[in-house]
């Protein structure tokens, strides 16, 4: 799936919209509330992981509470490997490194950014990384919290040369985390590690993978029964049916996706930061209304085909 910007049958945008459909699709010099979610990533791993190490609090709350905290990294991380975290570029990847640092230290900017931009190239398609997320039932929630892992296998055997060049960048920090985490163990401090890293930052990427990489690429076959978009369902050629919208339930499912409730947005303006997506949405709304769109309807899983035209602006 190509962006509009790179399709070959794109949405219009008349002149009357370009201007503004620029301003919130281009990062500002610094997204401000991706920023504030850094800080509030940082600040509550920190004070969780203090108050539990002191015993302030037990570790089975640090362990929750540090979910909770960890969980906007998608936000930060992600818009930062599509530069929509700052347009200054160096403080753009520092923005998106510290925010993998607390969740995920032996992963890099370079690792996640190759595998997403593969995704974003071949949406869909044999090649796109993401297929490892889709999969039997039973194996899902193992598929979701071991996507980070499978991400350096695909890199690995990339023919690609990119692909093993980021690995290369993340070997410090893999060796890295293995030091510090063995260290700590063996000072006696293996539970803290289990309960206040481990367990939580698998826990938080699974939801990651289940809500901003399995749900948003979902569909329904003949017999009804749950399937992963395929490019045999003409998503390659119809751009705007290549991933989801999800409509309806905005005031709740707008914070807890990070504004990914939106996720054909994204594909279409991939260097929008998230916190403009629902606004990129309602002023391409009548545009996109008139082509083929995939919409998810409240909590629903598998989402409709409506055809171009047969729905209205604000129908939900």
């Amino acid at each position: 799936m190509s962006s509009n910007a790179s399709s070959k049958n794109p949405v219009p945008v008349s002149a009357a919209k370009k201007a503004e459909l620029y301003r919130l699709t281009n990062p500002p010099t610094v997204a401000w509330p991706t920023v504030a979610l850094l800080a509030y990533i940082v600040a509550g791993v920190v004070a969780v992981d203090v108050s539990a190490v002191r015993g302030w609090i037990p570790l089975w709350a640090g362990l929750l509470l540090n979910i909770v905290f960890m969980w906007p990294v998608f936000h930060v991380a992600h818009d930062a490997l599509h530069r929509a975290a700052s347009s200054r570029l160096q403080l753009n990847d520092w923005i998106g490194r510290i925010a993998l640092l607390m969740v995920v230290p032996h992963v890099s900017l370079g690792v996640f950014r190759y595998s997403h931009m593969i995704h974003h190239r071949f949406t869909n398609d044999p090649q796109d990384p993401d297929h490892f997320v889709h999969g039997s039932a039973w194996s899902l929630p193992l598929r979701w919290m071991s996507f980070d892992l499978y991400y350096a296998w695909y890199n690995l055997r990339a023919a690609d040369p990119r692909g093993k060049k980021s690995l290369r960048g993340a070997l410090p920090l893999l060796l890295a985390t293995a030091v510090l985490a063995l260290g700590l163990a063996w000072m006696g401090y293996g539970w803290e590690v289990l309960m206040l890293w481990l367990i939580p930052s698998r826990i938080t990427l699974g939801l990651i993978a289940f809500t901003f990489l399995w749900l948003p690429h979902l569909d329904g076959d003949e017999s009804g029964k749950l399937v992963h978009i395929t490019t045999a369902a003409s998503t390659t050629n119809n751009l705007t049916a290549g991933t989801t919208m999800r409509i309806g339930r905005e005031g709740l499912l707008r914070p807890l996706m990070q504004w990914h409730n939106y996720h054909l947005i994204h594909h279409l303006w991939p260097t929008t930061p998230s916190y403009n997506h629902e606004k990129v949405w309602l002023l391409m709304e009548p545009e996109l209304r008139a082509r083929d769109l995939r919409i998810q309807h409240g909590f629903d899983l598998i989402p409709t085909l409506h055809a171009g035209g047969t729905t209205r602006v604000g129908a939900a």
